[in-house]
């Protein structure tokens, strides 16, 4: 993810001290909070140009169903099971940009807003057989009773997949639109914030489906890094583990 320059906000005035800082700190859960006073937009100033490939708008407290729109993709705010509320678009454009604007069509007064995400896209290709764990962080402790007390914590989610196989153009020669495995792998080195959509095609068509995709996205870090694995001359296999920040 690009870093972000500047924001500017139309259709509202700032009600959180941090003036929308808190939209890219890589913490969903810690919300810039805007009272609405029109059609509610924000605009973000990239400090280099960029496709963008996947916008994310994470930790709304609008309803499920309220239109977004940015980079020239619409799409529409999902409730996830743990309750958060987010909006994911695939913008299909190809042409870099440093200013990417997102609309959200609410009627709320007083929008919540946790992160907005602009994420360049390649698709590495996994293989079957991969996973996507629940992981629930609240703490359990048992009385001499033998009673539990739980403090509640939040809920993420854990992926773990294998890369498919691939040429070692895709894995160290630019192969994948001028990167690679090795030049990903780097990029997110530091566990900067990044984006994983393990699926996104529907089952009969295979055709993109851009509401499994919201509702399969997950935000946050890799756990592993992709690894490059030879299984033959000059084709290798991965492996990686990426971890969820929820909302």
């Amino acid at each position: 993810m690009p870093a972000a320059v500047t924001v500017a906000l139309a259709g509202g005035t700032w009600l959180s001290s941090d003036q929308g800082a808190a939209l890219f700190d890589g913490k969903p859960g810690r919300a810039s909070r805007v009272r609405r006073t029109g059609a509610l937009s924000v605009t973000v100033t990239l400090a280099q140009a960029v496709v963008p490939g996947i916008v994310a708008v994470l930790g709304l407290n609008v309803p499920a169903g309220v239109a977004v729109r940015a980079a020239g993709a619409v799409g529409t705010t999902t409730r996830l099971p743990d309750g958060s509320v987010s909006a994911w678009l695939f913008p299909q454009g190809s042409v870099p940009v440093t200013t990417v604007s997102v609309e959200i069509d609410t009627t709320v007064t007083n929008v919540d807003i946790g992160e907005i995400a602009i994420f360049q896209a390649v698709d590495v290709g996994i293989s079957d057989g991969w996973g996507v764990a629940t992981i629930d962080t609240s703490a359990h402790t048992r009385t001499k009773g033998g009673q539990v007390n739980t403090v509640p914590g939040a809920l993420y989610r854990r992926l773990t997949c294998n890369l498919s196989g691939r040429s070692t153009d895709v894995v160290r020669g630019g192969g994948l639109n001028g990167t690679d495995w090795e030049t990903i792998g780097a990029a997110l080195a530091g566990r900067r914030r990044s984006c994983v959509v393990p699926q996104y095609r529907d089952m009969g068509t295979k055709a993109f489906d851009p509401l499994l995709a919201a509702r399969s996205a997950l935000y946050g870090y890799p756990t592993q890094l992709p690894t490059a694995e030879n299984i033959s001359r000059q084709y290798f296999s991965g492996y990686m583990e990426f971890e969820e920040v929820p909302a």
